[in-house]
Order: C-alpha cells, then sequence, then structure tokens
C-alpha cells in the first residue's frame, strides 16, 4: 500500500470554524472499480485535514487488491481523532461502501462516533434555486468558477486502475527476471499511478474549494437582518442582509415575488395588490348577509332589518370589506388576512407604516415567501 502525505495550499472559504473545532473536520472521497461493494474493489482513500494552521493531504493507494482490509483499517483507525466527516453525496456512496466492506471483510468499524457533513445533501433542497444541468461536484465546481486539472471521471479511472495492475505486475516482473534492465522515469506503470492520485487529490480539494456552496443553504436556514422596506408603484420592497457571503449572484422567483442575492444582500420584490379585499368570518353563523349593502350584521343587531332584506350568511359572502394596499401571503400567516373570493387559496396581508417598521414581522414574511418560491421554483 503507498501512503502519500503532503501540505495543500487552501482552506475552506466557509466558517466551519462556527460550529466545530478545524482541526476535528476530515474531507474525504474513495475512488473503487465500480459501485457495488459485493463485486468490485476500493483501491484508493483521500482525506484532508487541518493541522498546525495548514491543511494536508494523505492519500492511501491499493497496489493490490488483496490490500483492501488494510486501506480500510488504516483509514478507519485514521478517523479516531476526528469528529466530522465531510464529503460530497458520502452518504449516497461512500459511506454505504466502506460499510458493506467492513462487513464482508469482517471488519469492525463503523461511522457511528462521526458527525456527517454531505455537502450533496445539504444543497438538495435548493437545486432548484442554482438551476444547473445536473449537481455532480464538477458541476459545482464550474459553478463556482473552480478549475481543475484532471480531465478524468471516476468511472474513467476503473479502466486507468486496471491498467496500472497490469502495467505494474509487468514491470516488476522484467526488474525480476532482468535487474539490470532500465525502466524509463516515469514508467508507464507511475504515470498510471499519478493520474489516479491525481483524480482523488482534485476531489479532494474540490472539498474544500466547493465549500462556498453551503452559503446557499445558510440563505434559507440562517437568520436575516432587515436592511429596508418600502412600496413604489406596484412593488414591495424588502432588502436584508444574509448570514452568508454568496460568491455567485442568483436569481429566482414567480409571478408574484422575484429574489436576487450576492455576497451578503439580498432583495425580495413582491408585486402587491391595491384595491378593495375581503376578510372572511369564520363564524357566519352568527351573521346575517344583506344583499343590497353587500355587507353583513352580526345576529345581535338583525331585529334592525326587515326579514326580506335579510338572509343567513354563508362562509361564502361573510366577510367585511377593506380598501388598500396588500402584499400576498401562502397561508395564514398573519392575520387578519384577506381574500378577493373566498375559494381563493392565496391571500393577503395589509401593508401600513407598522407593517414596514416592525424587522421582526418582516423577518417572518421574507422567510415564508421564500420558502413558498424555493419550493415552487421552476427547476
Amino acid at each position: 500500500m503507498i501512503t502519500r502525505q503532503f501540505p495543500i495550499n487552501q482552506m475552506p472559504n466557509y466558517p466551519f470554524e462556527k460550529e466545530y473545532d478545524l482541526d476535528k473536520i476530515v474531507f474525504f472521497d474513495i475512488e473503487t472499480t465500480g459501485f457495488s461493494a459485493d463485486s468490485t474493489y476500493l483501491y484508493l482513500i483521500g482525506c484532508a485535514y487541518y493541522r498546525d494552521n495548514s491543511f494536508y493531504m494523505i492519500q492511501w493507494f491499493s497496489e493490490d487488491i488483496r490490500e483492501e482490509s488494510l486501506l480500510i483499517t488504516t483509514f478507519f483507525e485514521f478517523l479516531k481523532d476526528y469528529k466530522v466527516l465531510l464529503h460530497y453525496n458520502g452518504s449516497g456512496f461512500d459511506i454505504p461502501y466502506l460499510l458493506r466492506k467492513c462487513t464482508s471483510l469482517k471488519l469492525n468499524y463503523s461511522f457511528d462516533q462521526l458527525i456527517n457533513i454531505d455537502i450533496y445533501r445539504k444543497i438538495s433542497p435548493y437545486k432548484k434555486v442554482l438551476k444547473l444541468a445536473n449537481y455532480k461536484q464538477k458541476t459545482i465546481e464550474t459553478f463556482l468558477n473552480i478549475h481543475r486539472k484532471d480531465v478524468f471521471s471516476g468511472g474513467d479511472l476503473i479502466e486507468v486502475y486496471q491498467s496500472y495492475l497490469g502495467k505494474k505486475h509487468y514491470e516488476t516482473l522484467k526488474k525480476t527476471r532482468n535487474p539490470e534492465v532500465i525502466l524509463p522515469t516515469p514508467s508507464e506503470a507511475e504515470m498510471l499511478l499519478h493520474q489516479l492520485l491525481l483524480h482523488n487529490e482534485d476531489d479532494i480539494k474540490g472539498l474544500l474549494y466547493i465549500s462556498p456552496i453551503l452559503n446557499y443553504v445558510d440563505l434559507f436556514e440562517k437568520p436575516i437582518r432587515i436592511v429596508q422596506a418600502g412600496v413604489e408603484r406596484d412593488i414591495l420592497t424588502i432588502r436584508f442582509e444574509v448570514s452568508a457571503s454568496l460568491p455567485v449572484r442568483v436569481n429566482f422567483g414567480n409571478d408574484l415575488a422575484h429574489f436576487t442575492a450576492y455576497d451578503t444582500m439580498a432583495s425580495l420584490e413582491i408585486r402587491i395588490y391595491e384595491g378593495e379585499l375581503k376578510y372572511f368570518y369564520d363564524n357566519y353563523k352568527d351573521y346575517y348577509y344583506l344583499p343590497a349593502e353587500d355587507c353583513v350584521v352580526h345576529k345581535s343587531l338583525a331585529h334592525f332589518v326587515d326579514k326580506e332584506h335579510r338572509e343567513k350568511a354563508k362562509l361564502s359572502n361573510c366577510y367585511t370589506k377593506k380598501e388598500g394596499l396588500f402584499a400576498p401571503q401562502y397561508n395564514m400567516l398573519f392575520t387578519p388576512s384577506f381574500k378577493i373570493g373566498y375559494q381563493d387559496k392565496l391571500s393577503f396581508l395589509e401593508i401600513h407604516t407598522d407593517f414596514l417598521l416592525q424587522e421582526e414581522i418582516l423577518e417572518q414574511y421574507v422567510s415564508h415567501i421564500l420558502s413558498h418560491i424555493v419550493s415552487k421554483a421552476d427547476a
């Protein structure tokens, strides 16, 4: 087994240290000859870790498929000093693969003692916001303007590893039979080994490089701070500061609301309704509807109205009308809420001075609108 260890000139551009000690985090990725742990082999594990104010990389490479057990044992023994495991879709592949190998090789290891941070799983709820062609690690790197030296995919490297094993065996056999033979430097096997190690190295470095993608998760999951709110023409604009630093601008929205964010600032523009809306009473049985006046009166006052000018109120006509400026809401988050018609799913809240000045209320409203348009955003 080959062990390769060296410093790397890269820090994750994301504040992991706010929640974890950097020296307790391991970034990792594995390379295998296929997807099924029962019928393929693990040949490379790479990790990045923090020590003495710098990041380092360590790679364990199997020169022979019979070294799987040693490779896995070495990796898990290394992990004993760490608390957080960070990866890209490791929950979907790397971790289940290693656990299956542990079972088949009768190795008593698990990931139970570690906190798992899967970048892919973290960003998955917000795929429609980023609007990328796919969500492979290399695509995230391209989105963040990161460029790697390696040009291979994990699938491409299966054949490269098989070629390496063949070339390595041939060169060893040739040297054994004729010790005086001089192989080219680097040999064919060494060049193939370089390609295999470089791909894994770039994958691990890529985890550090793409860590800012987690800022797009924080955009929706961490507190915001309202900077300004106001109405101009038929648009309510709310500007706010986010708990993140977004490296690439994002824009998304629907017919009623549009959101844009870059760096630490964001803006939400909501199309408002100006005119008359209705507030519907739930306790309609306590009211009478007056068709001529298009309004309701409480039963306690109904005796002042002739019977022929009143009728029992229904859910659809038991309302009070209100004139003003209104902002949409997708459920009854704020009351009183108003509608155009009783059956409408969309309701409205009234925009008034107090609403525009109450930061806590505005923060709740922004969160409500963003949650809806993220879940309904076009792919």
